[in-house]
């Protein structure tokens, strides 16, 4: 019985790495890459540098390149820190360390002058410029991109 799952599993992850050559690949800025044929197929985390032509009608998908998702706004501090009351850019992780989302950050929907990122899965509120969840005893960071 274990060898059997073994064998599904193993069947659906060769199945994820190869596409046909004859699909229409197209960038969307949502979920990575879009690969239309008769059926659609959305592959996350993937950019046109994972594709690796091969030999016959088959591409595959070199998985050893890693992207994440970034996001990056112009914002002053809105915690406590060594930073001036002026306008940053910094780039992050489009990550959420809370509850372990990734493109969970929307950018100031709440209106903040100083703008931050607010989690769309679980809400918690993010200073833009320091990344530090903006409870005062958080101890809770975005990572720098």
């Amino acid at each position: 019985m274990v060898l059997l799952l073994l064998g599904v599993c193993m069947t659906i992850d060769y199945a994820d790495d190869c596409i046909d050559i004859n699909s229409t690949i197209k960038e969307n800025s949502t979920n990575g890459l879009r690969i239309e044929d008769n059926t659609t197929l959305v592959c996350h985390n993937i950019s046109k540098s994972n594709i690796v032509p091969h030999k016959g009608d088959k591409v595959y998908i070199d998985k050893s390149v890693k992207t994440v998702p970034t996001i990056s706004m112009w914002a002053k501090p809105s915690v406590r820190s060594g930073y001036s009351y002026t306008w940053y850019k910094f780039t992050w992780v489009d990550y959420c360390p809370n509850c372990g989302h990734y493109n969970a950050l929307l950018k100031n929907p709440k209106g903040v002058p100083e703008r931050e990122y607010t989690c769309r899965y679980c809400d918690s509120d993010f200073c833009a410029v320091t990344g530090k969840e903006k409870y005062s005893w958080s101890r809770v960071y975005l990572r720098k991109a």
